[in-house]
């Protein structure tokens, strides 16, 4: 099923690709809103989110698209790390941004915990992020670090899951995989309405037009939802899962 929500992401970026090469370049340091830095999800590569860069673009950010595979969280989150520190060290003094997708959210949040991040993010966009772990990851030959119970996010998911001055984003739509809920405080932004199936929505996420103004909110500091702050362990991995209560199909 992977395979064929790969093609058709793929697909939609074709089509939308001509509004990023249509689009002005990239803001001058000097007049930048700010630095985007966007990490993909699993196996879609960067051309899904070029569309996105591009509008971010248009909006006077910088915005990076990083090529990672999505198949070891922790590698990826190092090279997370890198992208900020050059984005930082290129525009010094801008609010730095992560807006990340599926499995790139979790990349995004172990930097943001267990690499400094915290300290250099100003704003961490998830969109469709399975916080607390994911079904589908359980049994994959890559990435399985995400399936809920592991080691890895029982490590990940110990005390706060919101450290630093950073802002917390989730955005997804009503048939996610999982609601992307943290303890701590975050925005849970209203989920957008479905295609009719989340497998569909969770890989298109990135080019669907309800999920941009998300975005643009976000990094302009608006909630368009509920801001949240839970007690460290008031989440439970299972409850997190297929949050309309019908499994995907």
């Amino acid at each position: 099923m992977f395979d064929r929500l790969l093609v058709l992401a793929t697909a939609a970026a074709a089509v939308l690709g001509p509004l990023a090469a249509a689009t002005p370049a990239a803001a001058t340091p000097a007049a930048t809103r700010g630095v985007v830095v966007i990490v993909p999800g699993q196996s879609l590569g960067p051309l899904p989110y070029e569309p996105m860069a591009a509008e971010l673009r248009a909006d006077g950010y910088t915005s990076v698209v990083l090529d990672l595979r999505g198949f070891d969280v922790a590698a990826d989150a190092a090279s997370v790390a890198a992208a900020v520190d050059a984005a930082r060290a290129e525009h010094p003094g801008v609010p730095v941004a992560l807006v990340a997708h599926s499995i790139g959210a979790m990349s995004g949040r172990y930097y943001l915990r267990n690499l400094g991040g915290a300290d250099r993010i100003a704003t961490y966009v998830a969109i469709g992020a399975p916080q607390y772990g994911s079904s589908g990851a359980c049994g994959q030959p890559v990435g399985a670090e995400i399936c809920p119970d592991t080691r890895f996010m029982a490590e990940l998911n110990a005390g706060d899951d919101t450290p630093g001055p950073t802002a917390y984003y989730s955005i997804r739509s009503e048939r996610e995989w999982s609601d992307g809920r943290l303890d701590g405080g975050q925005c849970r932004i209203t989920p957008f309405p479905t295609l009719g199936n989340g497998g569909v929505d969770h890989a298109l996420e990135p080019l669907l037009p309800a999920v941009l103004p998300l975005v643009r909110g976000a990094l302009a500091g608006v909630c368009d939802g509920e801001f949240v702050d839970e007690p460290d362990g008031a989440i439970d991995p299972r409850s997190t899962i297929f949050p309309n209560g019908v499994p995907y199909s």
